[in-house]
């Protein structure tokens, strides 16, 4: 009970048009931190996914002739293996959809249908940590793991810790050092990401995103990242629900760490606008109460303390 009416005063606050500071640095902490780390998850569990396909080539299935002619001839194939992931723990890794070459050729093809189910799988493509089921629809693929370009649908059942499904396209580039360009352009009509910032468990869901994301690997380790974008988001935090629309002025950038490094971010939200703003280690948060166009309040805070207000 107690938990309901203070919701019920959070949201009776805004309708009234006297969103605080504190309101406002909860806002602006969700829309910097969620559309990136969203978009973060989702490109990791596909490069892991793709790097635990290439290095199963040939996992599961016969190499022989016979093996190739009997699924040619009307078999239904089905590539299925367990591998260890570099860090330790295992993914399973089933193929569907292509030809008998294709799904044992250890590379993403067009046609082929891919389902991974990570089990604590750490160290695929610099991941910390994967567990859930990953499931991928190659629309077009073009050139290989480090030069090369996808365009798929992804779905990751309940159970995992981003659910929902996603329309992605990708594009990889590898320098002569090694360092990994990856461009990717995510459209969801809603995925949901269940998170635990600060020691505090919240369901964050997107709907109508429409996301561009570029990011900078070394060593399979990020070094940075870009996104530029919209979309809702809906929040059930441990005190509070809310829903709100994010849009990024261009692009906003992040450090390696995922917090948010410049840029600035615009939140919509139904009697009020929030603004937070990006640089130099400092997050500047302005609130235009009323939609009007005039700014009612201005406060400063360092970027780690914005980070800590999400969740």
């Amino acid at each position: 009970m107690a938990g309901r009416l203070r919701r019920w005063r959070l949201r009776r606050r805004i309708e009234a048009d006297t969103i605080d500071d504190a309101i406002a640095t909860a806002y602006a902490a969700n829309a910097t931190q969620i559309g990136s780390d969203t978009t973060s998850v989702a490109d990791g569990a596909v490069l892991a996914a793709q790097a635990m396909i290439s290095a199963g080539a040939g996992a599961g299935a016969s190499a022989s002739d016979e093996r190739v002619t009997a699924m040619s001839a009307g078999a239904q194939p089905l590539v299925a293996s367990t591998r260890s992931c570099p860090g330790g723990d295992t993914a399973t890794v089933s193929i569907t959809g292509g030809t008998p070459q294709s799904e044992v050729n250890g590379q993403l093809d067009t046609g082929d249908v891919y389902q991974v189910s990570f089990a604590a799988c750490t160290g695929a493509a610099g991941v910390a940590q994967l567990d859930g089921t990953l499931a991928m629809a190659l629309v077009s693929a073009s050139g290989d793991s480090a030069n090369g370009a996808l365009d798929l649908s992804m779905t990751l059942p309940r159970g995992a810790m981003l659910n929902g499904s996603a329309e992605r396209q990708y594009s990889v580039s590898t320098d002569a050092d090694g360092t990994v360009h990856l461009s990717s352009h995510f459209v969801s009509p809603s995925l949901t990401l269940a998170t635990r910032y600060n020691a505090r468990s919240s369901t964050f869901t997107l709907s109508d995103a429409d996301i561009l994301r570029t990011a900078t690997l070394v060593g399979g380790v990020l070094q940075s990242s870009t996104i530029a974008g919209s979309h809702t988001l809906t929040a059930t935090l441990p005190n509070a629900s809310f829903s709100d629309s994010v849009a990024t002025s261009g692009g906003v950038t992040y450090a390696a760490d995922g917090t948010p490094a410049s840029g600035a971010w615009t939140i919509t939200l139904p009697q009020s606008i929030v603004v937070v703003t990006v640089a130099n280690g400092v997050a500047t948060i302005t609130i235009d109460r009323g939609k009007d166009g005039t700014i009612d309040a201005t406060f400063t805070l360092p970027v780690p303390q914005l980070a800590a207000a999400a969740g």
